[in-house]
């Protein structure tokens, strides 16, 4: 078991969900302050542990770590270590949740690690709300080629430690084999996804989101956590017909957030995707539609770094007028529909299918 830590900004109450919970009686919004207070504890302890073991490499290392540990405790809403508590509730209502919050610290290490890779490829500057790694490192090291390539170590420092904390989970040895694979799957089809957007050529966007998103954020939490439940193969088919729809409509509302998202909440600078020239569906389907003086407006924002905020508004505009949001959102309802029928039918065990059923809410009627 991993050592829970006490005290600190990490410990999180119910952050995120206050509002929600308030207005929707969530299952799944009344379990993440539990989720967010017992992963976080587990966390801090772990990177602390880590970061007192770097002290006697010198400050550089010391600075290198530290850069991990303050963004994997910079207020993550810890969405995957709760679906990873959907897919075990999903086999088992009534053992203790000791293991699956354990599971959660590899599966926010492994979030971590995705994060400080794909803001650096993306140069991003802000991340919840405060500097992306890369660019922390760079002012501390006063040198940009020094802060990205230390960015790089920290995400594979990340992923390192990721793997070390799945590997201290107390179960069978048969078990730990299919946890192992699952955590495999999750990073390789990831990786996957990240290259067809690196490469900007898939004709199906959809295709890139289910592996780059809907693979460690839904599929594979779930997939975790039911795993360590002793979940059968039908049991997991089943899950996987839910996770997909819901993973792909996830990101579809993170592309509206991207664009149309208020920075005090989300944590992101208004307008990002534009400015940065992202290959979201949602620009993807504006560059398609939109015509004459408005294509001409989308162009001139898209993927400009100099985009005043006149500029970004009127490209925003766009989106709108054009019928790309529209579209997105129709989308996400279909989506989300499909994984609500997939939920009806799949096996599972009442307490898990009615926090899958508020998870669902919870990651596609997003405004953060």
């Amino acid at each position: 078991m991993l050592k829970k830590k006490k005290g600190g900004s990490a410990a999180g109450g119910g952050r995120g969900s206050t509002g929600a919970k308030r207005i929707h009686p969530n299952p799944f919004f009344l379990l993440l302050p539990t989720v967010q207070r017992e992963v976080e504890a587990r966390l801090l302890g772990f990177l602390d542990e880590h970061a007192e073991a770097s002290r006697p490499l010198g400050k550089e290392v010391t600075a290198m770590v530290s850069a991990v540990r303050d963004l994997s405790l910079r207020g993550g809403k810890r969405l995957r270590p709760a679906l990873a508590v959907a897919g075990f509730r999903s086999v088992n209502e009534t053992q203790d949740l000791e293991t699956v919050f354990d599971a959660g610290v590899a599966l926010e290490l492994l979030q971590t690690y995705f994060l400080i890779h794909d803001d650096w490829m993306d140069q991003d500057e802000v991340r919840r709300g405060g500097p992306t790694v890369h660019t922390h490192l760079a002012k501390r090291f006063r040198s940009e080629q020094k802060g990205e390539h230390s960015a790089i170590l920290a995400g594979d420092y990340a992923v390192a430690m990721a793997t070390g904390a799945l590997s201290r989970l107390e179960v069978a040895p048969r078990r730990a084999q299919a946890l192992v694979r699952c955590f495999a799957e999750m990073q390789l089809d990831a990786v996957l996804g990240q290259q067809i957007d690196l490469m900007g050529n898939s004709k199906d966007v959809e295709t890139m989101y289910a592996l780059k998103t809907g693979s460690y954020t839904v599929r594979g939490p779930l997939r975790l956590g039911a795993t360590l439940a002793g979940a059968s193969t039908k049991l997991l088919v089943g899950l996987d017909r839910y996770a997909m729809p819901a993973g792909i409509a996830f990101q579809l509302c993170d592309d509206l957030i991207g664009v149309f998202g208020d920075p005090a909440t989300t944590g992101k600078s208004q307008g990002g995707d534009i400015r940065a020239g992202k290959r979201t569906a949602l620009l993807v389907l504006g560059l398609k539609r939109a015509k004459g003086a408005s294509l001409n407006a989308l162009k001139t924002a898209y993927g400009n770094d100099a985009a005043t905020e006149r500029q970004l508004e009127r490209a925003t505009d766009v989106l709108e007028t054009c019928g790309a949001a529209r579209i997105v959102r129709a989308r996400i309802d279909e989506l989300r529909a499909r994984a609500s029928d997939a939920l009806e039918r799949a096996p599972l065990r009442p307490a898990g299918r009615e926090l899958l059923e508020g998870a669902l809410r919870a990651l596609t009627q997003r405004t953060q």
